[in-house]
Parts: C-alpha cells; sequence; structure tokens
C-alpha cells in the first residue's frame, strides 16, 4: 500500500510539474516582458527558445511516459510542437509587442528534437530512473 501511495505521489508531482512549466511558457511568452538578461550573442531569443522547448518535451514525456503511454516521446514531441506553433501565432493575435517568428518555431523545434534523441539515447536510464 505504502509503494502505491508514492506512485501516486509521483505521478501527481510529475503532471504538475508538467503543468506548471507549459503554463509558466505561455504566460512568458504572451506578457510584455521588460529588463530580460541579454548574453549578447545575436541569438539570445532563439537559444531562450531552443532551452525552454527542450525541457517542454522532457515534460511531457515524463507525464506521458507514466501515464504508461507507448508512444510517449513521439506524442511529447508533436505536443511541444504544436503548442509552439499556437503560441507564435497567439503572440500576432492578442498581443501589439509580439510577432510569429518563423525562426522562433525553428528554435523550438531544433530544443524539441535534440531534447528527444537525448531521451531516445538514454532512454532504458531515464525510465529505471523515474
Amino acid at each position: 500500500m505504502h509503494i502505491k501511495r508514492l506512485l501516486v505521489l509521483k505521478t501527481i508531482l510529475i503532471h504538475s510539474v508538467n503543468l506548471f512549466y507549459t503554463l509558466t511558457i505561455g504566460v512568458l511568452s504572451l506578457v510584455h516582458l521588460n529588463d530580460v538578461p541579454k548574453l549578447n550573442t545575436g541569438f539570445d531569443d532563439k537559444i531562450v527558445h531552443f532551452i525552454l522547448y527542450a525541457g517542454l518535451c522532457l515534460t511531457w514525456f515524463l507525464s506521458l511516459h507514466i501515464l504508461k503511454n507507448k508512444s510517449s516521446l513521439f506524442f511529447a514531441c508533436l505536443v511541444s510542437i504544436l503548442f509552439g506553433i499556437i503560441i507564435e501565432f497567439l503572440q500576432s493575435i492578442v498581443t501589439n509587442y509580439r510577432s510569429t517568428e518563423l525562426f522562433d518555431i525553428l528554435a523550438n523545434c531544433l530544443g524539441i528534437f535534440t531534447m528527444a534523441f537525448i531521451i531516445h539515447a538514454n532512454k532504458d536510464l531515464i525510465v529505471k530512473k523515474l
């Protein structure tokens, strides 16, 4: 009984982190941000997209995998890509200070596919630790 309770708590924690992370990306993508620290690379925005969407793919993979979804990595990629595209279009529709940028979508996809490759290459280790 104790192990079952721990599994339920772990499931709730993973889903909560995924929900929080997804909502945070959505909010940060639609609000007007001031005084954002800069790396001065010329690609700061794209680097942030890459990292955030790699993380999004990971959280969705964990959330779907714990539900015993056999295609969890595929669906994590699909959900992350669709979310990124929807957010990019919403930026043009619901804000007057952001716009849809294809290079942002590309950076999102590169982050997602990089994380998918990492997950695929280390799936046994990740699943064992889960």
